[in-house]
């Protein structure tokens, strides 16, 4: 029993000499320890301080008391822990934030005599505060606060020991470190800063924020294939980021590069949102307009984290240049956008040559989305550009199709208790095969929110009365309009910008004297439905007027002398007024049938006809005096016009109108069944046809041909991932020779029942397949590059026949799109139009690498469309891309070999010999990812 309450006695003291010995040591160095027996009531602390243990073991008593050995069976369920509080004699308890926790999986022997130390072995932990460290074996000196670690054994690198000091990990073949000043020294260690890896075969750290290297390599490629980086003599790290160095060189393939760096210095986050140079390259073209160049040589500005900018340069040697300069702007939740201009020039051979010529092309880009409030809002999408610009600049195939540009500008706001509704466009379009121009705007709206004005609201009311449905509805727009359509098409000297604001410009250039019109029209409806009360049919009516306000109209005049009628504008304040009236009627048919055909069960047909009859009066009448008469010829012959014919908003129609319109909705659905062996049914809705829609109408009024086109529109999606919509026109009258429709129905001379005007089908699908069968072969251990050594090359893979053959399912997507157009000419052969357009096509070849491509086919033209591949490869640290263009007028190839990095991508595209990396062959010598921004 003695023996027994002694061992225990013992243990505690030993493990309180430990405890008192690292606290002191961690505070206070210089503080003695003592150490009495004391019973067991008072074994339990040291100098005032409590002992934390989790050791069950037992020392006999007498054991030697220069050396306590405490084992631990290997069981991870029997970790031994300690935790130590710092404190010591006379002085007041330290916070628990200080304690420094240990542990060892396998043992931990500690010796209290001379200098006091303690050995982790097997799995070893220390930590304080954010300082946390491991190691196969650690050893803690009490007295100097200094922890030592390595390995269990030389050549084991799973217990290497690693130093983690917040998010930043220091690994190394032996560790030294000091709690209290937190500096260390490391043999052959890794750091890891930013997206880098940096190897040192002697490392210390100063501070938490500073770490000095000395024969260091830093590579943004991992520690085991470091296929390039930077060897330099001294290096510095600040702030686990930023790096700097001292005579440096950089190695590819343990090549080195022949130059020597004698200082240099690597940005944090260069690849993010930081000021600095663009990485350019060079280009040639085989072209007396482009020549040798360099390409993409600009600057990236970062204002703030609300503004940026960029301007890139293509800069050749025969005189020719691009510029595209960026500005881009956001405030979250208010504002954002961004400014684009362009600018290139191209010179052909010496300004003194006869056959010099020198082609401009600009652009203007402006992009704004602004909310004002919760009720308003601003927008602004105007592109202007001259018609060559994307052509000789763009590599995007739909960019370089363009044959237009659009713009608008426009202002929304709705009342907050939706009384109303305003808004404010303007909108440009450019035609550049025709050079015409089309701004309208701005043009205003505004709606006021239907009401019912004999509308009953109670609770428990009966069904509303026909009445009670009445609603009445206003609203007015006001439009301005400019038509610039110059005489000499795309040969014009003046531009539509300058005609705009010189009305002499724009007559010289058009020959027409109507500038800017002007207008402005009301428009006020009312309607009701539910006329017969009936549940199966429903009857409503609708009247419609409209005003129209313009400041001048239209007289014509014909002059004797030119044997022509001449248009002159009238100013002067003139408005007009129309209406109609119509009467509809429309019900909802059903049809089953429980047929079966194979997994299909049950079928319902869905019928919506509607008859509508709708009323306008001829306002060509000398009544209204909307319509004028003017003599044509000389022989007496008249012609009637419209005093508002050029008017924004157009003036009231020509003819009565008394027309009923017919239209026929169809729907076909059925059930899709399956059973499976134990005879559970799953059944799921099919729509075989989502709409067959059947239209025509019958003007009764007309004294010759009465029906109008029959219009037939069918859209379907019933097989997965499938859409079809097809449309067709056609005519129930006959043609005379010079193609003109006669008062006679088409069966009546040929066996035909209609005439087929136009016919348009598209077929679009889009499939893909995110499981691929692919298992990425292990990387090669990287070993230095031996010149030598011409097995490096051999067409076969060391490593043939060790690894099982995978399947050969691959993730891919593509999108196929077929269009057919048929459209009738009398006289000639129809124009046909059948095109299959095959987009974004993806998939690997291989694990590593990837094609993706659009491809077409004309069946008509019997031609490729325009295409463009792309190939990838991708490896450790680098990819290579290599895109290209062989069809068409527009071919072109770049070849592209990069780092993924782009800390060290500036560098190597900057330097001699490597910006080589880079290839490309176009007409225009741009390279597509330089193209846009």
């Amino acid at each position: 029993m003695t023996g027994t309450w002694m061992a225990t006695m013992f243990r505690a003291a030993a493990l309180l000499l430990l405890f008192g010995g690292i606290g002191t040591a961690l505070q206070a160095p210089q503080s003695a320890f003592a150490f009495q027996e004391r019973g067991t009531a008072e074994a339990d602390t040291l100098n005032g301080v409590p002992i934390q243990t989790g050791i069950q073991d037992t020392v006999e008593a007498g054991a030697a008391a220069d050396t306590i050995d405490v084992l631990q069976q290997e069981s991870s369920e029997s970790d031994t822990v300690f935790t130590q509080t710092p404190g010591s004699a006379g002085a007041e308890r330290r916070s628990i934030a200080d304690a420094v926790n240990f542990q060892a999986r396998d043992s931990l022997i500690f010796s209290l005599q001379g200098e006091r130390k303690g050995v982790l072995y097997g799995s070893g932990s220390v930590s304080r505060d954010e300082n946390r460290l491991t190691a196969g074996v650690i050893t803690l000196y009490i007295d100097r606060s200094e922890v030592h670690a390595q390995s269990e054994a030389p050549g084991d690198s799973l217990s290497h020991p690693v130093l983690q000091q917040g998010e930043r990990d220091l690994r190394s073949h032996r560790i030294l470190f000091n709690y209290e000043t937190e500096r260390g020294k490391f043999d052959a260690a890794q750091v890891q800063i930013d997206e880098g890896h940096l190897l040192g075969n002697q490392v210390k750290n100063v501070s938490r924020s500073e770490v000095f290297i000395q024969q260091g390599r830093y590579s943004t490629c991992p520690p085991t294939h470091m296929y390039y980086y930077l060897q330099a003599e001294q290096m510095k790290v600040v702030d686990e980021e930023e790096l700097f160095f001292t005579n440096a060189r950089l190695f590819i393939l343990d090549i080195p590069y022949p130059i020597l760096f004698p200082f240099g210095y690597v940005p944090a986050g260069i690849d993010r949102r930081q000021s600095g140079l663009l990485e350019p390259s060079y280009v040639f073209e085989q072209s007396s307009r482009r020549g040798i160049g360099i390409q993409n040589l600009g600057w990236f500005q970062y204002f703030n984290e609300h503004l940026v900018g960029q301007s890139a340069f293509d800069l050749y040697s025969s005189g020719s240049f691009f510029n595209q300069s960026r500005l881009q702007y956001r405030k979250t939740d208010r504002y954002d956008g961004e400014v684009t201009v362009g600018y290139s020039t191209e010179r052909g051979l010496e300004p003194t040559d006869p056959d010099y010529t020198e082609t401009v092309n600009k652009r203007l880009s402006l992009r704004h989305n602004q909310t004002l409030s919760p009720y308003s809002n601003l927008s602004a999408n105007i592109n202007l550009n001259t018609s060559d610009y994307y052509r000789r600049n763009s590599f995007d195939i739909d960019d370089r199709s363009q044959t237009s540009s659009s713009s608008n500008l426009s202002y929304r706001y709705s009342h907050p208790e939706n009384l109303y509704n305003f808004n404010v466009t303007t909108r440009l379009n450019q035609q550049f095969s025709t050079n015409t121009t089309r701004l309208s705007g701005p043009e205003t709206n505004f709606r006021m929110r239907d009401f019912h004005p004999f509308e009953q609201s109670g609770v428990g009311a009966a069904e509303p009365s026909w009445y009670e449905t009445i609603s009445m509805r206003y609203s007015n727009n006001f439009k301005s309009e400019y038509e610039f359509r110059p005489i000499a098409g795309e040969d014009a000297t003046i531009s539509w910008f300058e005609a705009l604001f010189d009305p002499s410009l724009y007559r010289e250039a058009t020959g027409n004297n109507r500038h800017v019109g002007y207008g402005m029209r009301h428009q006020g409806q009312i309607s009701a439905s539910r006329l017969i009360p009936s549940q199966f049919l429903n009857v409503s009516a609708n009247l419609s007027v409209n005003e129209y306000w313009y400041p001048n109209t239209i007289r014509k005049e014909f002059n004797e002398e030119e044997n022509r009628v001449q248009t002159i504008q009238e100013r002067g304040f003139e408005a007009a007024r129309d209406f109609n009236s119509s009467l509809n009627f429309s019900t909802t048919i059903y049809g089953i049938s429980q047929t079966r055909i194979g997994n299909l069960e049950g079928f319902r047909h869905t019928l919506r006809p509607s008859v509508s009859l709708s009323y306008r009066p001829d306002f060509s009448e000398e009544f209204w005096g909307y319509y004028r008469e003017v003599p044509s010829d000389t022989l007496g012959n008249t012609q009637r016009y419209s005093i508002f014919e050029q008017a924004v908003y157009g003036g009231p129609g020509q003819g009565e109108q008394q027309n009923i319109n017919f239209s026929i909705g169809n729907v076909l659905e059925t059930k899709h069944v399956r059973r499976d062996s134990t005879g559970e049914v799953q059944s799921r809705n099919l729509r075989l046809i989502d709409n067959f829609n059947i239209s025509t109408s019958y003007n009764m009024a007309a004294d010759s041909l009465k029906f109008s086109q029959v219009n037939l529109t069918l859209s379907s999606r019933a097989i997965d991932n499938l859409n079809i919509r097809m449309t067709a026109n056609y005519s129930l009258y006959a043609r005379n020779e010079a193609g003109q429709m006669i008062d006679q129905f088409v069966w009546q001379v040929d066996n035909r029942i209609a005439q087929p005007l136009r016919y348009q089908m598209d077929i679009s699908t889009q499939y893909s397949s995110s499981q691929g069968g692919f298992v990425d072969p292990p990387t090669p251990v990287y070993g230095p590059y031996d010149p030598f050594n011409q097995g490096f090359f051999s067409p076969v893979d060391s490593r043939f026949n060790q690894r099982p053959v995978d399947d050969f399912n691959s993730a891919w997507s593509f999108g196929l799109n077929f269009s057919y157009s048929w459209q009738y000419r009398q006289g000639q052969d129809p124009r046909k139009s059948a095109v299959l357009d095959v987009r974004n096509i993806r998939f690997n070849l291989t694990p590593k690498w990837s094609i993706q491509t659009r491809i077409g086919y004309d069946f008509i033209e019997q031609d490729l469309t325009p295409s463009e591949f792309n190939l990838s490869r991708r490896m450790v640290c680098w990819t290579l891309s290599f895109q290209f263009n062989p069809f068409g007028d527009f071919q072109y190839y770049f070849f592209r070999l990069s780092i993924d990095s782009g800390q060290m991508q500036g560098l190597f595209q900057n330097l001699p010999l490597l910006n080589n990396l880079e290839r490309g062959s176009s007409p225009s010598g741009r390279n597509p990812r330089s193209s846009r921004f």
